[in-house]
């Protein structure tokens, strides 16, 4: 297993791109941008955005007299929620919009989802003071890191897209008619045509991957800590998304996973940082689908469809953000660690939550309603 450059200290993942571990894991981050982005600019709109959440988090820390976390959270966070934005601008830039236009639909789309994925991590972060050790005095550090990784990505990196105007849409490729669809759009058909099966498989890849741990690690994370974060975490979802359903499962999922991950990275310090990395990227790329299921059920198209089209749409920025944050935790933590984090990722993003949403209807929301469509315009005649 790849061990971080500082041997194992609580403050695994400082020096993220020491040594060969951190720069292969920081490579394989950059080419999977790259690979979903498609766009050199859009890539360094990303890396940009991370370097200044960095910079102010620790500006904040210094200030207030708080010992910095591990680097990886202010990187890794602030690169998630700015490759949500940046795929979304890039979406509706190859559709036709203008950068402004683009700009405000891909804030008005995807902030809710960054801001509330911080928001879980601060929030769940007030079960460290539970754990013994080191780590006792992260939860107000990791709590100011999350803030600068939600404020940057939603004040400086729109303002950065519209300077840069259509440079990230180079170089673009419509589709044209007789393409084959993407892998995606395959996976989502599926998942909508037979969603109990494919939940029911991704849960159990899900559960097997969550005891790993427990088969190769005698002394996982403290499951006080666990049951604390995994509550508050489902707290901040349903205030937001105004439901008792969906955030049961969403973050039943990512507890798993993030379990599954944490247990691994066996070196001492290791196992919390890596537990809250991989909740909060797993929270993120769960929210990232559900939030499109929620958009494309506003058209009136049934549960099926909307998985199936959620899978297609936001599939590709949130396997970007799981690749970028395994690959990151792979190489400043463990290999095994950013592999279940990827991995079960996947499966609870791409396939558990989408197949509910199918199976579920208008049920994934309760006690609110399904969304609805948006009413029929009335027009007015203009007078001659």
């Amino acid at each position: 297993m790849a061990r971080g450059a500082d041997g194992g200290s609580p403050e695994a993942g400082q020096a993220l791109f020491g040594g060969a571990s951190g720069m292969a894991g920081a490579g394989v981050a950059l080419l999977a941008l790259a690979g979903f982005l498609r766009s050199p600019l859009a890539v360094a709109a990303v890396v940009v955005t991370s370097l200044v959440a960095r910079a102010v988090a620790a500006t904040g820390l210094g200030a207030l007299g708080l010992a910095s976390p591990p680097a990886l959270f202010a990187y890794g966070t602030a690169a998630m929620g700015a490759t949500v934005l940046v795929h979304r601008f890039r979406e509706r830039l190859v559709s036709g919009d203008q950068p402004d236009d683009a700009v405000r639909t891909a804030l008005e789309r995807t902030g809710w989802v960054i801001a509330t994925t911080c928001a879980a991590w601060a929030v769940s972060c007030a079960a460290l003071p539970l754990a013994d050790g080191g780590t006792r005095g992260l939860g107000p550090a990791l709590a100011v890191t999350a803030a600068a990784a939600a404020l940057v990505p939603l004040t400086l990196l729109p303002a950065l897209l519209s300077v840069l105007g259509h440079g990230p849409a180079w170089p673009s490729r419509r589709r044209r008619v007789g393409d084959p669809p993407p892998a995606t759009a395959r996976l989502g058909r599926a998942v909508a045509a037979r969603p109990r099966r494919w939940t029911l498989l991704a849960a159990a890849l899900v559960a097997a991957l969550s005891a790993i741990g427990a088969l190769l690690v005698p002394d996982p994370p403290p499951s006080v800590v666990v049951a604390v974060a995994g509550v508050l975490t489902a707290l901040v979802l349903a205030l937001v998304l105004r439901s008792l359903i969906s955030p049961v499962y969403v973050t039943a999922g990512a507890l798993l996973v993030a379990w599954g991950a944490g247990t691994v990275a066996v070196a001492p310090g290791w196992q919390l940082s890596v537990f809250f990395l991989t909740l909060v990227t797993n929270v993120c790329a769960a929210l990232l689908v559900l939030s499109r299921v929620q958009e494309t059920a506003r058209s009136g198209r049934g549960p099926h469809a909307c998985a199936a089209l959620a899978v297609k749409y936001a599939g590709p920025p949130a396997l970007a953000v799981l690749l970028l944050t395994g690959a990151l935790t792979a190489g400043a933590y463990d290999l095994l660690s950013g592999v279940i984090l990827a991995v079960g990722g996947t499966a609870l993003s791409l396939v558990i939550v989408p197949g509910l949403a199918a199976l579920l209807g208008s049920r994934a929301w309760w006690p609110d309603t399904a969304p609805s469509p948006p009413p029929t315009p009335v027009k007015i005649p203009t007078p001659h």
